[in-house]
């Protein structure tokens, strides 16, 4: 007789976090690609603007968006924007490859919930991509005149983990697409593309429409853009962070039944039609 576990959430939460570092493991370098990738960009943007207007980039720089460190910028918005595009990917993909291996339909002779499963799966994610934020913060900061302490970079840390749960919810839409019509990929890249130019990752909203810009305020990474930045000294303006923390929890919330609700219903109709498997 097998002993039943105490906390079966928290032991279910602690193996497939145990499975997805295995995964990773085995793909160094992968990880190494996404933890430099951020630099990578933003020493192109960097460069570009040096070859277009030489030592005046800089100053130009501060005199149109009001930031006076283009690195710190850059760097926070690149990791931001791929930790947001592995979020949203990662429900649905890793749902094609167990319907591909074979072992999707084991999840549901488990008394797990399905929906649970996945979203501890982007749970695990969320630590990874935190992780990288913060080795690629930690670097930037170590090596630039912004001051900062362990409490502000603490609160980082939080607020990034905070805006990258609601994405879950997104990907969980993803994954009920999955499940119906097995191949999504142009549905999750064009969210992607919509979260990316409206989260302003590399660029402040301010240079869109205002009707653009209140269409950006429903968007959980536009918060933790603006609110990263302006914690590490990247942007100029003046934000009450505590309010825009509460509107990202309540965008948590909001995401996350949106997603819930979208997955069950479709798994209920994958269910009946028999479109559980791979084909």
């Amino acid at each position: 007789m097998q002993k039943k576990a105490r906390f079966p959430i928290f032991s279910l939460a602690l193996g497939i976090l145990a499975k997805e570092l295995k995964i990773m493991s085995r793909y160094i370098g992968s990880l190494l690609l996404v933890l430099f990738m951020p630099f990578g960009m933003s020493g192109l943007y960097l460069g570009v603007g040096y070859a277009l207007a030489g030592e005046k980039s800089f100053s130009n720089f501060q005199a149109n968006t009001g930031v006076a460190t283009p690195l710190a910028y850059f760097v926070v918005g690149g990791v931001l924007m791929i930790a947001s595009m592995v979020m949203i990917e990662n429900a649905s993909s890793i749902i094609r490859e167990e319907q591909l291996i074979g072992t999707f339909e084991l999840h549901y002779l488990t008394p797990n919930s399905p929906v649970l499963t996945w979203m501890l799966h982007a749970f695990a994610w969320s630590i990874l991509m935190v992780i990288v934020f913060a080795i690629d913060i930690s670097i930037v900061l170590a090596t630039s005149i912004v001051g900062y302490d362990y409490l502000t970079v603490g609160m980082i840390f939080v607020v990034v983990f905070i805006g990258l749960i609601p994405l879950a919810g997104l990907g969980l839409v993803i994954a009920a697409l999955t499940i119906r019509f097995k191949e999504v990929y142009a549905v999750s890249s064009t969210i992607n593309a919509f979260i990316s130019m409206l989260s302003g990752f590399y660029y402040p909203l301010e240079i869109f429409p205002r009707i653009v810009q209140a269409v950006a305020q429903l968007l959980p990474t536009t918060h933790v853009s603006i609110i990263t930045k302006t914690l590490i000294g990247a942007s100029s303006g003046q934000l009450s962070v505590g309010d825009r923390i509460l509107v990202m929890v309540l965008l948590a919330f909001l995401y996350l039944t949106f997603g819930k609700t979208i997955y069950q219903r479709w798994e209920n109709e994958a269910r009946k039609r028999g479109e559980l498997s791979k084909y």
